[in-house]
Protein backbone atom coordinates (compact mmCIF):
# COMPACT_ATOMS: atom_id res chain seq x y z
CA UNK A 1 0.00 0.00 0.00
CA UNK A 2 1.35 3.46 -1.19
CA UNK A 3 1.89 6.09 1.66
CA UNK A 4 0.07 8.75 1.94
CA UNK A 5 1.26 12.06 0.95
CA UNK A 6 1.24 14.35 4.36
CA UNK A 7 -0.67 17.52 3.98
CA UNK A 8 0.91 21.29 3.61
CA UNK A 9 -0.70 24.16 4.70
CA UNK A 10 0.21 27.67 5.31
CA UNK A 11 -1.53 29.69 7.98
CA UNK A 12 -0.87 33.08 8.77
CA UNK A 13 -2.25 34.26 11.84
CA UNK A 14 -1.19 36.08 15.08
CA UNK A 15 0.67 34.53 17.86
CA UNK A 16 -0.23 34.28 21.24
CA UNK A 17 2.25 34.85 23.96
CA UNK A 18 2.49 31.11 25.22
CA UNK A 19 3.50 30.78 21.67
CA UNK A 20 6.65 32.22 22.38
CA UNK A 21 8.76 29.89 22.01
CA UNK A 22 7.74 29.38 18.19
CA UNK A 23 9.20 32.66 17.71
CA UNK A 24 12.69 31.22 19.42
CA UNK A 25 12.72 28.17 17.10
CA UNK A 26 11.85 30.12 13.96
CA UNK A 27 14.87 32.37 14.91
CA UNK A 28 17.25 29.93 16.05
CA UNK A 29 16.44 28.14 12.42
CA UNK A 30 17.80 31.38 11.19
CA UNK A 31 21.71 30.59 9.49
CA UNK A 32 23.80 33.43 10.99
CA UNK A 33 24.41 35.29 7.92
CA UNK A 34 19.96 35.87 8.11
CA UNK A 35 20.35 36.48 11.29
CA UNK A 36 22.60 39.57 10.93
CA UNK A 37 20.57 40.79 8.00
CA UNK A 38 17.47 41.00 10.19
CA UNK A 39 19.05 42.43 13.44
CA UNK A 40 21.50 44.69 11.74
CA UNK A 41 24.45 42.82 13.60
CA UNK A 42 26.13 39.45 14.00
CA UNK A 43 23.58 37.75 16.82
CA UNK A 44 24.28 34.71 18.83
CA UNK A 45 21.48 31.99 19.90
CA UNK A 46 22.00 33.87 23.69
CA UNK A 47 21.05 37.03 22.41
CA UNK A 48 17.93 35.72 20.22
CA UNK A 49 16.84 34.23 23.69
CA UNK A 50 17.80 37.08 25.32
CA UNK A 51 15.44 39.22 22.74
CA UNK A 52 12.18 37.08 22.48
CA UNK A 53 12.58 36.88 26.33
CA UNK A 54 12.09 41.03 26.85
CA UNK A 55 9.34 41.43 24.29
CA UNK A 56 6.98 43.54 25.75
CA UNK A 57 3.77 41.42 24.68
CA UNK A 58 1.03 44.03 24.63
CA UNK A 59 3.05 46.71 22.87
CA UNK A 60 3.55 43.86 20.63
CA UNK A 61 1.81 41.95 17.43
CA UNK A 62 3.41 38.77 16.18
CA UNK A 63 2.12 37.83 12.91
CA UNK A 64 3.36 34.41 11.73
CA UNK A 65 3.33 32.14 8.60
CA UNK A 66 2.83 28.26 9.48
CA UNK A 67 3.70 25.46 7.46
CA UNK A 68 2.45 22.60 8.62
CA UNK A 69 2.30 23.96 12.32
CA UNK A 70 5.33 24.87 12.02
CA UNK A 71 6.46 28.74 11.86
CA UNK A 72 8.51 29.57 8.92
CA UNK A 73 8.01 33.52 8.38
CA UNK A 74 7.18 36.39 11.04
CA UNK A 75 6.12 39.98 10.65
CA UNK A 76 6.66 42.02 14.38
CA UNK A 77 4.81 45.22 15.00
CA UNK A 78 6.16 47.04 17.78
CA UNK A 79 5.10 50.42 19.60
CA UNK A 80 6.88 53.06 20.67
CA UNK A 81 6.79 55.06 23.62
CA UNK A 82 3.17 54.47 25.50
CA UNK A 83 0.81 57.00 23.65
CA UNK A 84 2.64 57.20 20.22
CA UNK A 85 1.26 56.49 17.29
CA UNK A 86 4.84 55.32 15.67
CA UNK A 87 5.53 52.10 15.51
CA UNK A 88 8.71 49.70 14.26
CA UNK A 89 8.17 46.60 11.54
CA UNK A 90 10.76 43.42 11.12
CA UNK A 91 10.60 40.80 9.43
CA UNK A 92 11.91 37.23 8.83
CA UNK A 93 11.21 34.44 6.62
CA UNK A 94 13.43 31.58 6.80
CA UNK A 95 15.36 30.58 3.51
CA UNK A 96 13.50 27.71 2.04
CA UNK A 97 10.08 30.08 1.95
CA UNK A 98 11.46 33.45 0.27
CA UNK A 99 11.00 34.74 -3.13
CA UNK A 100 7.23 33.69 -2.93
CA UNK A 101 5.48 36.16 -2.04
CA UNK A 102 5.18 35.18 1.75
CA UNK A 103 7.33 38.77 3.26
CA UNK A 104 4.66 40.35 1.26
CA UNK A 105 1.76 39.08 2.79
CA UNK A 106 2.95 38.91 6.18
CA UNK A 107 3.43 43.00 6.19
CA UNK A 108 0.65 43.13 4.61
CA UNK A 109 -1.49 41.65 7.43
CA UNK A 110 1.06 43.89 10.10
CA UNK A 111 -0.38 46.83 8.32
CA UNK A 112 -3.28 46.38 8.67
CA UNK A 113 -3.14 45.28 12.16
CA UNK A 114 -1.12 48.63 12.91
CA UNK A 115 -3.99 50.52 10.76
CA UNK A 116 -6.66 49.23 13.16
CA UNK A 117 -4.71 50.24 16.48
CA UNK A 118 -4.33 53.78 15.30
CA UNK A 119 -0.75 53.72 14.27
CA UNK A 120 -0.55 57.06 11.66
CA UNK A 121 3.29 56.50 10.75
CA UNK A 122 5.62 53.41 10.34
CA UNK A 123 9.12 52.49 10.23
CA UNK A 124 11.28 49.71 8.85
CA UNK A 125 15.18 49.52 9.14
CA UNK A 126 17.28 47.26 7.03
CA UNK A 127 21.22 46.76 6.01
CA UNK A 128 21.76 48.49 2.17
CA UNK A 129 22.58 45.00 1.50
CA UNK A 130 19.29 43.69 2.14
CA UNK A 131 18.15 44.18 -1.23
CA UNK A 132 14.68 41.41 -1.13
CA UNK A 133 13.68 43.48 2.31
CA UNK A 134 13.92 47.13 0.61
CA UNK A 135 11.66 45.25 -2.26
CA UNK A 136 8.76 44.45 0.27
CA UNK A 137 8.97 47.18 2.12
CA UNK A 138 9.04 49.86 -0.90
CA UNK A 139 5.65 48.05 -2.02
CA UNK A 140 4.04 49.84 1.15
CA UNK A 141 6.28 53.06 1.46
CA UNK A 142 8.76 55.23 -0.88
CA UNK A 143 9.76 57.48 1.69
CA UNK A 144 13.52 56.10 1.98
CA UNK A 145 16.47 57.31 4.01
CA UNK A 146 19.54 56.30 5.48
CA UNK A 147 20.31 56.31 8.93
CA UNK A 148 23.32 55.67 10.77
CA UNK A 149 24.48 52.99 7.60
CA UNK A 150 21.04 51.37 7.97
CA UNK A 151 18.42 52.05 5.22
CA UNK A 152 15.07 52.94 6.90
CA UNK A 153 11.52 52.48 4.84
CA UNK A 154 9.11 55.27 6.49
CA UNK A 155 5.05 54.03 5.77
CA UNK A 156 2.08 55.81 6.69
CA UNK A 157 -1.04 54.50 7.53
CA UNK A 158 -4.53 55.85 6.84
CA UNK A 159 -7.25 55.70 9.27
CA UNK A 160 -8.85 52.76 10.26
CA UNK A 161 -12.10 52.04 8.48
CA UNK A 162 -15.22 49.69 8.87
CA UNK A 163 -13.65 47.97 5.58
CA UNK A 164 -9.64 47.51 7.30
CA UNK A 165 -11.68 45.97 10.73
CA UNK A 166 -13.73 43.90 8.70
CA UNK A 167 -10.73 42.61 6.64
CA UNK A 168 -8.95 41.95 9.93
CA UNK A 169 -11.70 40.24 11.22
CA UNK A 170 -11.92 38.05 8.18
CA UNK A 171 -8.24 37.50 8.52
CA UNK A 172 -8.77 36.22 12.14
CA UNK A 173 -11.98 33.97 10.91
CA UNK A 174 -10.07 32.11 8.40
CA UNK A 175 -6.82 31.30 10.94
CA UNK A 176 -9.20 30.22 12.60
CA UNK A 177 -10.84 27.83 10.58
CA UNK A 178 -7.71 27.18 8.28
CA UNK A 179 -6.08 25.76 11.86
CA UNK A 180 -8.98 23.86 13.10
CA UNK A 181 -8.90 21.68 9.87
CA UNK A 182 -5.23 21.24 9.82
CA UNK A 183 -5.88 19.89 13.13
CA UNK A 184 -8.80 17.70 12.49
CA UNK A 185 -6.63 16.53 9.55
CA UNK A 186 -3.43 16.03 11.21
CA UNK A 187 -5.64 13.74 13.58
CA UNK A 188 -7.19 11.65 10.61
CA UNK A 189 -3.86 11.30 9.57
CA UNK A 190 -2.41 9.78 12.61
CA UNK A 191 -5.80 7.53 12.55
CA UNK A 192 -4.91 6.72 9.39
CA UNK A 193 -1.39 5.58 9.88
CA UNK A 194 -1.86 3.77 12.94
CA UNK A 195 -4.27 1.62 11.06
CA UNK A 196 -1.91 0.63 8.59
CA UNK A 197 0.40 -0.37 11.42
CA UNK A 198 -1.72 -2.18 12.68
CA UNK A 199 -3.00 -4.30 9.58
CA UNK A 200 1.10 -4.30 8.91
CA UNK A 201 1.81 -6.55 11.70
Amino acid sequence: MAPHRKPTMLILRKLLAPELGELRAHLLRMDEDDRRLRFGHVVSPQLILDYVAALRWPQTWVIGAFEDGVLRGVAELRSGKPGSRMGELSLTVERAWQNHGLGTRLLERALRIARNRGFRSLFLLCLPENAKMQHIARKFGDRVSFEDGDVEVRIETPHADAQSLFAELLDDSESFWSEACWQGTRGWERVREEREVRLAS
